[in-house]
């Protein structure tokens, strides 16, 4: 019973709850960026998203440090505390379960490893080792399972406790290898960080439900249903805003990309409309990911049709000719692959900077759709840049 006791005013009196609190502020925190960075990564090429991830992972070790080091001002030093290992584990769990990337996975690989590693390192025994060793070998499966099953153990409740119960009776394991403590702890912990966790998930499962219906909207109303990429009003929209920044910035390049995919109509009258639509599809994701891999300053559109636009920021048009030809050689060596058919998309080009002169953006936009129409009555698959018609290279 004096155990119990003990336990009970550990967890709950006036410094845990401040430390309570602050692992809450901090989640609530993680939940924010782990949202704002996924906005950016479905933008980025690779590298830019193996740099968020890391920034990502930099947020849960940093969330960390902030725990003990609170936790270290109030209590004169000491961090032997069950509140402050539930506070730890509350973060580096939930960081597996809201932020999808490796280097999380790879910090609570790290933290348990650390942890021994550190205990070690100021005297501990080694006379627990096999314990810890068989707690390390769970605690790492677990850590692999969830990392590549977020969603899955998130949607199941009975998945989520069991995950949870092996997650925290891993780490009491650990805890117990290097600084033996009595058994009747681990259940009042595991009891307790399952309570706590339970009411995060409940959270953050609704939260996650207003992100994803906000999400929905978002898509159907900025995102075309067919190809996945921006629509015209999403289009609209931004011109808009390109266009004031441009008179508010002069020097700065913008440079708009039109193309058209040639000879479209021959794709349905002689396959059907199936087949148009899959030769949509494949030209709108190729460029899309090709664009995502080349610049951070460019986002295509479906202006309607067979017609896409290509609004590149901070972007001279020599630099925007060089990526949509980089883009359309590679659509050439990828050809949409129909009932056992190769058919080779070609796409014409016209290529425009806003310049000082333009009244307004129609008067920008109508000079691409120009410089489009005489790529196409060169010869088709050709691109016209400031007027200039030529054969890619």
């Amino acid at each position: 019973m004096y155990l119990f006791e003990n336990f009970l005013h550990d967890i709950f009196d006036i410094k845990s709850i401040i430390m309570a609190l602050i692992t809450v502020g901090l989640i609530a925190i993680m939940m924010v960026m782990t949202y704002f960075l996924a906005q950016r990564i479905a933008r980025l090429s690779r590298t830019a998203t193996i740099i968020l991830d890391l920034i990502e992972a930099a947020i849960v070790i940093a969330s960390v440090i902030i725990l003990r080091q609170t936790f270290w001002v109030l209590n004169n030093g000491n961090v032997l505390s069950w509140g402050y290992a539930i506070a730890q584990l509350m973060i580096l769990l939930f960081s597996l379960y809201s932020m999808q990337n490796f280097a999380v996975a790879l910090v609570n690989l790290i933290m348990p490893l650390f942890f021994y590693g550190q205990a070690l390192y100021i005297g501990a025994s080694l006379q627990y080792w096999w314990v810890s060793a068989i707690a390390l070998v769970i605690l790492i499966s677990v850590i692999l399972y969830i990392s590549h099953h977020q969603a899955l153990a998130l949607d199941s409740e009975w998945r989520f406790l069991l995950l949870q119960l092996l997650y925290g009776f891993a780490w009491c394991m650990v805890i117990w290898s290097v600084r033996p403590f009595h058994l009747i702890y681990t259940v009042n912990v595991l009891v307790v960080f399952i309570i706590y966790m339970w009411i995060i998930r409940f959270f953050v499962t609704r939260v996650n439900r207003v992100i994803s219906h906000f999400a929905r909207l978002d898509q159907e109303a900025n995102y075309d249903e067919l190809t996945g990429v921006r629509n015209r009003a999403n289009f609209d929209t931004t011109t808009v805003g390109v266009f004031g920044v441009y008179r508010q910035h002069p020097t700065t390049p913008i440079t708009m990309a039109m193309f058209d995919i040639d000879h479209f109509k021959q794709f349905n009258d002689k396959y059907g409309h199936l087949t148009g639509d899959a030769v949509l599809k494949h030209v709108a994701h190729h460029f899309n990911e090709e664009l995502a891999q080349q610049t951070n300053n460019g986002e295509i559109f479906r202006y309607g049709g067979e017609e896409f636009v290509i609004i590149f920021k901070d972007t001279a048009p020599t630099d925007a000719q060089r990526i949509v030809t980089s883009i359309r050689d590679t659509l050439q060596q990828h050809p949409v692959k129909i009932n056992g058919q190769q058919l080779v998309v070609t796409v014409s080009i016209g290529i425009s900077a806003l310049q000082p002169d333009d009244a307004d953006f129609n008067s920008w936009f109508k000079r691409v759709d120009h410089y489009l129409y005489l790529a196409k009555e060169a010869g088709r698959d050709r691109i016209t840049v400031e007027g200039e018609a030529q054969e890619f290279q």
